[in-house]
């Protein structure tokens, strides 16, 4: 086994271990097997981007204002699902599936784009087909599905795609 897998599903239990807040025995092999089991299914998560420095200096660069939109993002979701939750008007009913186009994105840049729709509250991913090269989502408010996919794109074209292409 690599070194580097060893290292990443130690992090990861230890984490896991933290999170439950128990350093028992049990709880320590249950998150060992855990994180195997995540580096397993999301084996490029732990690889080094392949880029050469000044590619390497760019994305670094733009890190900040990625992290910036980012947390922007958040608090505007964090902003419409209150306003869902607490409005006047039901939008139980508008909840749906949207299929997103991976578009020109990367193998890490469908990760990325992935998280960010599930970090964002409202959003969750559901499904990646790379055969039809979709991100399936699902939204509190999806009465309007070509202005979330609008969204989306935007969000990677402007902030993501400098840092995550």
């Amino acid at each position: 086994m690599n070194h580097r897998i060893v290292a990443q599903v130690l992090a990861l239990a230890l984490l896991y271990a933290l999170m439950v807040g128990s350093f028992h025995p049990v709880d320590l092999a249950l998150g060992a097997v855990l994180a195997t089991g995540v580096v397993r299914l999301f084996p490029l998560a732990g690889l080094p981007p392949v880029v050469g420095g000044r590619e390497a200096w760019r994305r670094t660069r733009h890190l900040p204002r990625f992290a910036w939109a980012l947390t922007v993002l958040v608090v505007k979701s964090c902003l419409q699902v209150l306003g869902i939750i607490f409005g006047r008007h039901c939008r139980a009913d508008h909840a749906g599936v949207v299929e997103v186009p991976m578009g020109e994105r990367t193998a890490r840049g469908v990760q990325v784009s992935s998280w960010i729709m599930s970090l964002a509250p409202g959003t969750v991913l559901l499904e990646l087909d790379w055969e039809r090269r979709v991100m399936r989502m699902h939204a509190l408010d999806a009465s309007n599905p070509d202005q979330l996919r609008q969204q989306q794109e935007h969000f990677y074209q402007r902030y993501q795609r400098a840092v995550f292409p």
